[in-house]
């Protein structure tokens, strides 16, 4: 009896250290993945978009009211040349949901947004979203046949880099697609996009990413401080691993559900400053 209680006892011993084990591993691999740097890299340039769009929107003749993300950044537009700047001071500017914004987006341009054809091709000069600096090309060009209520772009990216405070980096090329679903009031926009992207996570590894449904993000979302896809499913394949996150059902919140190599899933929350 004696050494049956103990085989038993080194027996159980065993199978919950090699579950413990297994939990600990998927977290490691969970880290690996640096899940919170990707999203910091999509809500970024997320973000960029929309200060652009209230850029762009400085256009139109008889505009009266300013968008509040430009209220303390200098605007300049060249007609003539088709480009504007966008100008944040160098010790930064506390924009909505706390984010502080500096330096300088340039855009260059042919026609308004909405027009057929026209594209918009956006540059950074030191430019920082909360002492992250922001790098790369990013081309917004509308491929729809006809002026639309929900016009669709391509997007792409090429040399796109994010530098945080540590001095660490990651890196992104992308193309997407992006279809503008627009409302009544501009606030309940929204905005769904397919497509993928590669690039170089911060422990210098690189990944790609496919998106396997289509991610949609709300400008509603974003005045809650929800940067970050609020639908949809992406996955991402570094190394032997692969996780699948699912944004969920679109409700405004920062968590996803994340499997990892076909795991158990896990459901996380998202800090979309990447740290």
């Amino acid at each position: 009896m004696k050494k049956l209680f103990i085989l038993t006892a080194l027996s159980a011993f065993i199978l919950s250290s090699c579950s413990d084990s297994d939990s600990n591993l998927d977290e490691d691999i969970l880290e690996q993945l640096d899940v919170d740097s990707e999203a910091a890299l999509e809500s970024n340039f997320e973000d960029v978009d929309v200060v652009v769009e209230a850029g762009m929107l400085e256009l139109d003749a008889g505009r009266v009211q300013r968008d509040v993300l430009l209220e303390c950044a200098t605007v300049v537009k060249d007609e003539e040349n088709k480009t504007i700047t966008i100008t944040y001071p160098a010790e930064g500017c506390t924009g909505p949901r706390g984010r502080v914004r500096k330096g300088t987006i340039t855009i260059e341009y042919n026609e308004r947004r909405l027009i057929p054809g026209a594209f918009r091709r956006i540059s950074f000069v030191d430019f920082f979203i909360d002492d992250v600096q922001i790098e790369g090309t990013r081309t917004t060009t509308n491929t729809s046949e006809e002026t639309s209520d929900s016009p669709e772009f391509t997007v792409e990216l090429v040399g796109g880099k994010l530098t945080f405070p540590d001095e660490t980096f990651a890196t992104r090329d992308a193309n997407h697609v992006r279809t503008w679903v627009r409302a009544n009031n501009p606030l309940e926009d929204s905005s769904e996009v397919t497509g993928g992207a590669n690039g170089q996570r911060r422990d210098g590894v690189n990944y790609e990413i496919e998106i396997l449904e289509r991610l949609v993000y709300k400008r509603s979302c974003r005045l809650e401080g929800v940067f970050i896809p609020v639908q949809g499913i992406k996955q991402i394949t570094s190394g032997d691993n692969v996780a699948v996150i699912d944004f969920g059902d679109g409700r405004c919140d920062n968590l996803v559900t994340i499997t990892v190599n076909g795991g158990e899933a896990v459901t996380k929350e998202i800090n979309h400053r990447g740290r």
